[in-house]
């Protein structure tokens, strides 16, 4: 094969891979994909799934045709001023054009989150702030387990007590916070007061029966529950007032005080 052959080939390798390039080009500029979806609010339960959500969300493409199958949700904001969120839709195209539309989204049985108590905030010592969090959990109707979000976002000295704020975020973008006092102890106890809930959140007005709440007591392994009569708790709640309250429970066996407490925050009526 002479120069001119090897030249004319190349010449028309050349020309053949401009024409792809020039026709790659023109696709990846031609039209981009439609999403259609409905103009309403899409009101739906937080208990519903995310197909719920790509309900009647259709997309097509000029090229690729139906594109339906291939919509994805993008993001789903924060709530905004009207307690509704934003759902971002999205579709590619095989030429990597991509398109976006919105939709709101409102939820029928939205609540915010639980952050609660998981033990007696009742120490010897405070190992660390972030050991703090080992007292606490959170759950979400929308997001479900939050335990790892939960900050502490302050745990100091305050008013002769040792106070901790506790907070959590919701994907919605609503803020829950527990405050409460550490109860420091001078000694560890063998003496076990469990209850069935460290902490509870009632509206103004609700009366608490804190023997109730006592769910076991045990010394060195052995079961002492039959004595749970036995069990003084003190306490100055008052159910007609907002506020976070204490409710020690003491018991002594052979010489032993057992020590263990219940957050109670009172609420009042949100439309108050």
């Amino acid at each position: 094969m002479n120069r001119k052959h090897v030249f004319i080939i190349i010449m028309l390798f050349m020309i053949y891979a401009s024409f792809l390039f020039i026709e790659k080009k023109f696709d990846q500029n031609g039209q981009s994909p439609t999403i259609q979806v409905p103009q309403t609010t899409l009101k739906v339960s937080v208990k519903d799934k995310e197909s719920i959500l790509l309900k009647d969300v259709k997309a097509t493409d000029d090229e690729d045709g139906n594109l339906s199958s291939q919509v994805y949700i993008e993001n789903i904001s924060a709530f905004q001023n009207n307690q509704k969120r934003i759902i971002t839709y999205a579709v590619i195209d095989s030429d990597d054009n991509i398109t976006r539309t919105t939709r709101e989204l409102q939820y029928t049985d939205y609540k915010k989150p639980d952050l609660y108590l998981t033990d007696a905030l009742c120490l010897t010592y405070i190992e660390s702030t972030n050991a703090l969090k080992d007292y606490v959990a959170a759950k979400s109707v929308v997001d479900g387990d939050l335990s790892s979000k939960i900050s502490v976002d302050r745990a100091d000295y305050q008013d002769g007590q040792y106070q901790v704020t506790y907070s959590v975020t919701d994907s919605c973008g609503v803020k829950v916070s527990l405050k409460t006092n550490v109860t420091l102890l001078t000694t560890e106890s063998p003496v076990h007061i469990s209850l069935k809930n460290y902490s509870l959140r009632v509206k103004k007005g609700t009366e608490i029966s804190p023997q109730k709440y006592i769910d076991k007591i045990d010394l060195m392994g052995i079961n002492y529950s039959y004595l749970k009569n036995n069990v003084t708790v003190s306490h100055h709640y008052d159910a007609s007032q907002e506020g976070t309250y204490e409710f020690l429970y003491r018991i002594k066996i052979d010489g032993e005080v057992g020590i263990t407490k219940l957050i109670v925050i009172v609420e009042g009526d949100e439309n108050e």
